[in-house]
């Protein structure tokens, strides 16, 4: 049995969801202590549970442990994979993407089509990735290791009721190592900006859109810049917005609104940040590096960042635990590249 302190060094949730996942998909026992014991509210969150609930039902795993506030847990995969439909429930607004995320390692395998129902979380939440990013750069840098994912927002989901609904289709991966360095000047930038339907009245989207373009078009950096605005039905009033590179360049911000927070404020600050992301000549955004560290494992390939963050840090590892495989990390030209 694997035995992880989840309050190693950045000490957060990914931990669970590296370890989780990887326990699923090496076959590997674990045990995780300490989880997220640094944090103001330690142990496992409910977005933590589904997420291993479903990994669980995914590989007929046997669990201790799994219940909100949980400090630690014990997972034992099965040997027996169902390739069937999985359905997730997250009963509070979290986050909708690292669930997936969870799922998408874990399934890193299999050899039959697999369809993933959630209800529930929220596709913009806080202090996690907008699921228009998962769709948008994370998807879309996997697919350069072999991967086919397609992810349908049937109701978008904000904070804070959630009640998101998304389905995910998997398809079973084709193996291949991935160089993730290209660097363009003047690329071209797309983006979305999401209100939920009560803020059409006040233009919410559509200031987010004007904020975040001027900004972009001002610092003269990049080629066209387009970015939608559109309205959605959902059970919380919210909004967000998510800016990416196009062509085979994985920079990607985004920003979500809250009470009292100005739709041009909400723009601005996706567009500033992918301002300081660009201005790094970076082929993979920071936050993106740390979650494709698990995939970068598996496949093999050289990243290249805009910052080695202590979550990238972290999961690489809680990684190692699990595969044979040496990191080659140069801090100076912000790279990492793997030697299975």
């Amino acid at each position: 049995m694997i035995v992880i302190d989840g309050s190693y060094h950045e000490g957060g949730g990914q931990i669970v969801r590296t370890a989780v996942a990887l326990s699923a998909l090496m076959e590997k026992d674990i045990k995780i202590e300490n989880i997220r014991a640094k944090r103001s509210n330690p142990g496992l969150s409910f977005q933590h549970v589904s997420a291993i609930n479903a990994v669980a039902d995914l590989c007929s795993a046997k669990t201790k442990g799994i219940f909100t506030g949980s400090k630690t847990i014990e997972f034992s995969p099965g040997r027996h994979w169902n390739a069937k439909n999985i359905k997730v429930n997250i009963p509070t607004a979290g986050s909708v993407g690292l669930v997936l995320q969870t799922l998408i390692i874990a399934t890193s395998k299999i050899d039959k089509k697999i369809e993933i129902e959630i209800k529930g979380g929220a596709t913009f939440g806080k202090w996690a990735p907008p699921l228009t990013y998962i769709q948008t750069t994370f998807t879309k840098a996997i697919s350069k290791l072999g991967y086919n994912i397609n992810i349908n927002i049937l109701r978008h989901g904000f904070y804070p009721k959630g009640c998101s609904l998304v389905c995910l289709q998997i398809q079973p991966p084709k193996p291949q190592k991935a160089i993730f360095t290209s660097f363009k000047e003047k690329e071209n930038i797309l983006g979305l900006s999401i209100a939920s339907s009560n803020l059409e009245n006040k233009a919410v989207a559509s200031r987010q859109t004007e904020s975040a373009k001027n900004i972009l078009q001002n610092s003269n950096l990049f080629g066209s810049i387009s970015i939608e605005s559109t309205y959605k039905d959902s059970f919380s009033t919210g909004t967000g917005i998510t800016l990416w590179t196009n062509n085979d360049m994985f920079l990607g911000t985004s920003s979500i609104g809250d009470i009292g927070k100005k739709a041009e404020s909400v723009g601005k600050e996706a567009a500033l940040e992918m301002i300081e992301e660009y201005k790094t000549k970076a082929c993979v955004d920071k936050h993106l590096c740390d979650q494709l560290i698990p995939f970068l494992a598996i496949r093999g390939g050289t990243i290249q960042t805009s910052q080695i963050t202590k979550h990238t840090e972290t999961n690489i590892w809680v990684v190692k635990k699990f595969i044979d495989v040496n990191f080659i990390i140069n801090k100076k030209n912000k790279t990492i590249s793997t030697c299975n």
